[in-house]
């Protein structure tokens, strides 16, 4: 074995001598172990929620989860490839490699930043969006093949494929919600499966959570689909301000907060965690299930905690209050009753349509906010029981609708 690590320090420099430190005193022949049948596997996987489903407005079922990875080298790896298993192995449900994976990978900590290299002791998150063509096809458990490519010049193959991350999938249906606004132009800002909603994984008490899942930012479009008439930096400009608020099923309310002001649009202050929701409502729906909305307008939350709410009673008015930048309902449904430190469920809206699609949130984001934003109407027709989709454009009932209404 000594001869073995000066060979190896000779070859490799320091760098190689300290990575058998880690790896330990043993014989190794191509990464084995001496022992029966051990290995390394330098990433670890794991999947901290179980995955959950919905219907999205593409027709498919979205199976969408997060599957960490953590570098346990002391050097970098690359991931190169993930396979989602599920029932029969040997033909995989999905497979990321190339751009595709690259585009559904980043640091745990910086999810807007993608990519497939984790550092040495680096945590990774594959934010994993599983498209299925039916209910039927959900799988009851998966796992997760996942190649990675190490630094040559170790006791181990520069090529590593392990299969682990077992997690049950969660087979119950997504709640099914009456709408939480009125009337047409409504653009779901931020909606799974790409915007920055999905990976705002919150460190919160010492746990990591992510309750934002499947949250959805609603900025409403007004006259030639603009999301600003007039002075930009003036909350009565945007279409969206004072827009009356509903509750999506009958419930109970177990939080009111109105004590916070509204933001100055696009000159946002800093604020705490207390105050990041802004005004907002939890409403508890039963079945260990809460809705949350959120930057609501100082003096319009016309609900108290205790008090009980039928589907499509108003109960507030879309502000900018909190952490944001610009008038906005931020609705999420979670298992806890907090905006935080909760795991975010899947929900799906019972009838409303989608007039059509906008650009990608990062050319809207570039565009004056004054300007017409490009609706596409391709996918303008009706919805039932579905998730919208990041850039979907929404028309909702008019009037409040009771449950089970659509035509």
């Amino acid at each position: 074995m000594t001869a073995l690590l000066f060979r190896l320090a000779a070859r490799t420099g320091v760098w190689a001598a300290s990575v058998l430190a880690v790896l330990g005193s043993v014989a190794l022949t191509q990464g084995t172990l001496a022992g029966a049948g051990e290995r390394y596997t330098p990433v670890v996987q794991s999947v901290p929620s179980p995955p959950r489903w919905f219907l999205g407005t593409d027709g498919q079922v979205h199976l969408v989860y997060e599957l960490l990875l953590t570098n346990a080298f002391p050097v970098p790896v690359t991931v190169t490839s993930v396979e989602v298993l599920g029932t029969a192995p040997s033909r995989p449900l999905a497979r990321f490699s190339g751009d595709r994976l690259s585009a559904a990978m980043s640091l745990l900590a910086t999810g807007s930043v993608p990519t497939t290299t984790l550092p040495p002791s680096g945590v990774g998150a594959a934010w994993l969006d599983v498209p299925l063509p039916t209910p039927q096809a959900l799988p009851g458990e998966v796992l997760h093949r996942v190649t990675v490519s190490v630094p040559p010049g170790l006791p181990v193959p520069t090529t590593i494929t392990d299969t682990g991350g077992a997690a049950r999938v969660d087979l119950r249906p997504p709640t099914v919600l009456g709408p939480p606004l009125l009337g047409s132009g409504w653009a779901a800002i931020g909606s799974c499966c790409d915007g920055p909603h999905r990976r705002a994984i919150q460190p919160i008490n010492g746990r990591l959570h992510l309750s934002q899942r499947f949250a959805i930012d609603f900025n409403r479009l007004g006259e030639a689909s603009r999301i600003v008439v007039g002075d930009p930096y003036l909350n009565v400009s945007y279409p969206t301000y004072a827009q009356p608020v509903l509750a999506v099923a009958d419930a109970t309310v177990l939080e009111a907060v109105d004590r916070y002001p509204d933001q100055v649009p696009n000159h946002p202050r800093p604020v705490g965690i207390e105050e990041a929701d802004g005004n907002h409502v939890i409403l508890d729906l039963g079945g260990g299930r809460f809705a949350f909305y959120a930057h609501l307008k100082p003096g319009s939350v016309g609900v108290r905690a205790g008090q009980t709410v039928r589907r499509g009673q108003m109960i507030a008015q879309v502000g900018n209050s909190g952490s944001s930048s610009g008038p906005h309902l931020h609705f999420q449904v979670m298992d806890r009753p907090s905006a935080l430190a909760a795991d975010g469920l899947p929900y799906v809206f019972d009838c409303y349509e989608i007039s059509g699609r906008t650009p990608p949130l990062d050319v809207l984001l570039q565009s004056d906010p004054r300007t017409p934003v490009p609706v596409d109407p391709q996918t303008a027709g009706p919805q039932r029981a579905s998730l919208p989709l990041g850039r979907d454009v929404l028309t909702f009932p008019p009037v409040p609708t009771p449950s089970r209404s659509c035509p």
